[in-house]
């Protein structure tokens, strides 16, 4: 390689640098990264180490030559720290400098010391430039040399260049040209977005990306902007977004500013104590609300501001109020999405109560949904079947019975009522929870005993398919159904094929698909002969129905013979154990009755 010449009269020097290779690193570029931004996020973090007030990263426009820029006004590198530390690979900061940085006690970030290499992974070459003590170092690294030579590097030359400046602000730069054309050219939308999680809530850490700092406007999400002028505080700047879930922000909820300066922690100004937010919805918060002239209500540390002050109330108020429209407006969306989801089993079930319930019932339905927001889909489905079950009991509408009764008397009683019908409901809905882990007690004791035949776990399973879980919850058996059963099974299996009649189970949804389970003895492992035979089964059967039916094939045994390799099985086929089965129910209706007990 050739090095740059020696400029006496400068008072530059010229040298050649090595890495210092741990013997833990095994690939100094083969770190990886699912994204050109992660890798840069690499670099901030760097500058946070650094003690840096301040990034400004550069992105160049697509499909250009020019470099990506990320500099930062932090502690900068002596030329011996450059050789110690900067270029000791995959040597742990931590443990040379300690868990927190020297100015602002910052909890450090670089862990294996790969990281700040890390803009190697998008481009070929990398200059390092960095001022401390009014020296500055200068580094060039050549990804392309690295590799040719990644079994030695300790022997790769690397140019650098030491000379005294006059500038005493201190700082890194780095540089990088030659970007990597296989890779998606990294974009400041998506920079920031990465960043704001991490950064957006730093408030003696800013961080520029193409001149712009980061905002709430980068957290994917719904953003309201609004200004007031009240009585008290005078204007008022409300800046939020609430988060589309993908995603929840590492610090959620508003941060108060006044005259631009942060105070506190970010707050949620009641929103967390309103029983008509969920607690998870109101996390998705992120937010600032900037405030001016109040700063005689804040305490002397910056650390909070006086809560009994007229101005903080009334600005809590505008916030809470504001928020709470935006947070009403989104669960609304949700919870209607999530309600689609599930309206076919509704329906069904809702169809089974008198006309006159079905009404109350769907709202109740919207009440507990509302509880349990942001849980699985596969938890929303067992609570939704569960609270079905425990709306057909004649407890859960004698309470309703007596609130319309007393909605034209006694405004006392009337309040009283509606607060027994609230316990009322959740109690409902956990005793039907109870009765269900009832009955798993039962069928786990009756697969456990080797005498229990395929029909005895039939019965079991004929009524409570919720036990297939979500999937199949939905799906029923009814007459018709037996019948084609019953029909085939004595056609096929008469005379000496009698012994060998399998127990099937065939179900339908509200549309043409239908699922044809066939029991094993619970001490029975399913093996590839019993899966061929039940697609046969399925044959069979399809020629019954009508032409554009499907049908998929769950078998349920003991488990699977250890010779049969499942990879190779069509995705309308699934194999069970009678365990796995009541395991996974019992652990969805555990977490219910937990989580109904919660205040």
């Amino acid at each position: 390689m050739k090095l740059l010449q020696r400029l006496v009269s400068g008072g530059w020097v010229n040298e050649i640098a090595h890495f210092a290779v741990n013997t833990r690193l095994t690939r100094v570029l083969g770190e990886t990264y699912r994204s050109s931004e992660a890798a840069l996020k690499e670099l901030v973090d760097n500058a946070w180490d650094a003690d840096a007030n301040n990034v400004w990263i550069i992105l160049p426009e697509p499909l250009t030559d020019d470099a990506v820029i990320v500099r930062d006004d932090g502690t900068g590198m002596t030329a011996s720290e450059v050789r110690g530390e900067y270029l000791n690979i995959a040597s742990d900061k931590r443990t040379r400098t300690g868990e927190r940085t020297n100015k602002f006690n910052r909890k450090v970030k670089g862990r294996k010391g790969i990281g700040k290499f890390a803009g190697l992974t998008i481009a070929s070459r990398m200059e390092v430039v960095t001022v401390a003590r009014r020296r500055r170092c200068t580094l060039l690294i050549d990804k392309n040399e690295l590799v040719e030579n990644q079994k030695d590097l300790e022997a790769v030359p690397l140019p650098f260049i030491e000379d005294d400046i006059n500038d005493v602000d201190s700082g890194t730069t780095v540089t990088l040209t030659k970007l990597d054309s296989r890779l998606n050219f990294p974009t400041p939308d998506r920079l920031r977005e990465v960043l704001i999680y991490e950064y957006g809530r730093e408030d003696a850490f800013k961080v520029f990306v193409n001149g712009l700092p980061l905002s709430v406007q980068d957290v994917p999400g719904t953003t309201t902007q609004t200004t007031a002028q009240l009585p008290t505080v005078g204007e008022v700047t409300l800046n939020f977004t609430i988060a589309d879930g993908k995603r929840l922000p590492r610090s959620s909820g508003i941060i108060l500013k006044v005259d631009g300066k942060a105070v506190g922690k970010p707050m949620l100004f009641g929103l967390d104590e309103d029983e008509e937010i969920p607690s998870k919805l109101a996390r998705r918060v992120y937010g600032e609300v900037e405030l001016s002239g109040v700063e005689d209500f804040v305490t002397a540390d910056w650390g909070s501001i006086l809560e009994n002050s007229k101005a903080y109330q009334e600005a809590r108020l505008y916030v809470r109020t504001q928020v709470k429209a935006g947070l009403k407006e989104t669960h609304a969306k949700d919870l209607s999405l999530q309600k689609a989801r599930l309206q076919r089993q509704i329906n069904h079930r809702l169809a089974k109560l008198p006309e006159y319930r079905r009404k109350y019932a769907e709202e109740a339905l919207n009440r507990i949904l509302k509880k349990f927001y942001g849980e699985s889909e596969d938890r929303i489905t067992t609570i939704a079947d569960v609270a079905l079950d425990a709306m057909e009991h004649d407890t859960y509408w004698a309470v309703l019975d007596r609130i319309g009764r007393l909605s034209k008397g006694d405004v006392g009683s009337f309040a009283e009522s509606l607060e027994e019908f609230g316990l009322i409901e959740l109690a409902t809905i956990g005793a039907q929870a109870s009765r269900r882990l009832e009955f798993l007690n039962f069928l786990d004791q009756l697969v456990q005993n080797p005498q229990t035949l395929e029909k005895d776990a039939h019965k079991a399973f004929e009524t409570n398919l919720w036990l297939l879980g979500r999937k199949y919850s939905v799906m029923s058996s009814n007459s018709t159904l037996h019948k084609v059963i019953e029909t085939y099974c004595n056609t096929a299996f008469k005379g000496s094929r009698a012994a060998k009649r399998p127990d099937l189970l065939l179900s339908q949804d509200y549309g043409d698909k239908y699922l044809l389970i066939e029991f094993k003895r619970p001490s029975h492992n399913i093996t590839r002969d019993d899966i061929s035979q039940a697609e046969k089964y399925r044959d069979d059967l399809s020629s019954r129905l009508s032409s554009t039916a499907t049908m998929d094939i769950v078998m349920v045994g003991k488990g699977r013979a250890v010779t049969l390799d499942t990879r190779n099985l069509l995705d309308s086929i699934s194999l069970h154990s009678y365990a796995s089965i009541i395991s996974s129910a019992r652990t969805e209706l555990d977490w219910l009755v937990a989580s109904l007990s919660k205040p």
